[in-house]
């Protein structure tokens, strides 16, 4: 039997931090490349050693949280903790509800015909296989047209800016809807398309999946208010905030 592999040193390369907390609830900033909790499968689990927003929370805040909702390994942006088993269950039901508004910033190839618009499509559920119904709410920010051919069948490369807003939440549903619809997000390394993900990592210098978890609005479990929070800067989305507003068409 081979070795388990030795767990990676627990240094952030940058480290999560906290939007908001009181005592019933936390957001906090997930950077791309760190999980939420520890992976299910042991070995990833051993590989990625205490290098996880739960541990983190506990390390260096002795905080004990439990996750609302998940993102993506690769997706950087606002995760929501509960800190009691109440503040859990009432977010929980939020979270059904529907009452958790949720938006993402995103780049992905080529322009909408429809420049706002929802995408309907079912998709296939992790966990069985099985369809289910998937809907995608999309407006499109900003547009650009660049001087480069990244492929032989066009000679410039056109990209769009989107705001995103599920009304579902499936496994990669953004990701694997913008695939299905001819736009896949660049930087997507599983659903994308490798010759513009590599012209924004080479020629761009924007490295990294271009999915944002933006902001969140939704009812304070426990108090009588309302959150309403937006995703902190962070060095990839100032390059694609430049790329975008320094470009012309």
């Amino acid at each position: 039997m081979q070795p388990l592999p030795k767990a990676l040193n627990n240094k952030f390369d940058v480290e999560p931090s906290i939007v908001y907390h009181d005592q019933d609830i936390l957001v906090l900033m997930k950077p791309a490349h760190v999980y939420v909790h520890p992976p299910e499968d042991r070995i990833a689990r051993k590989t990625v050693g205490r290098k996880t927003c739960l541990h983190w929370l506990k390390d260096k805040h002795q905080i004990i949280g439990s996750p609302i909702h998940r993102l993506d390994f690769a997706t950087e942006g606002l995760v929501i903790f509960g800190l009691h088993n109440k503040a859990s269950s009432e977010m929980n039901k939020l979270m059904r509800a529907g009452q958790i508004q949720k938006t993402y910033d995103v780049v992905v190839r080529g322009w909408f015909k429809e420049e706002n618009g929802q995408i309907d499509l079912p998709l296939e559920l992790d966990s069985t296989g099985e369809l289910a119904q998937c809907l995608t709410l999309y407006q499109t920010a900003k547009k650009i047209e660049l001087q480069y051919s990244v492929n032989s069948k066009f000679p410039t490369s056109r990209y769009s800016l989107l705001h995103v807003e599920l009304k579902t939440g499936r496994w990669h549903q953004i990701r694997r809807h913008m695939n299905r619809v001819a736009h896949p997000i660049v930087g997507d390394r599983e659903h994308g398309d490798s010759h513009h993900n590599r012209y924004f990592r080479d020629e761009l210098k924007i490295n990294g999946l271009c999915l944002k978890a933006k902001t969140l609005k939704f009812p304070h479990p426990i108090e009588n208010k309302m959150i309403d929070l937006v995703a902190p800067r962070t060095e990839l989305w100032d390059r694609i905030g430049d790329l975008f507003s320094t470009t012309t068409l």
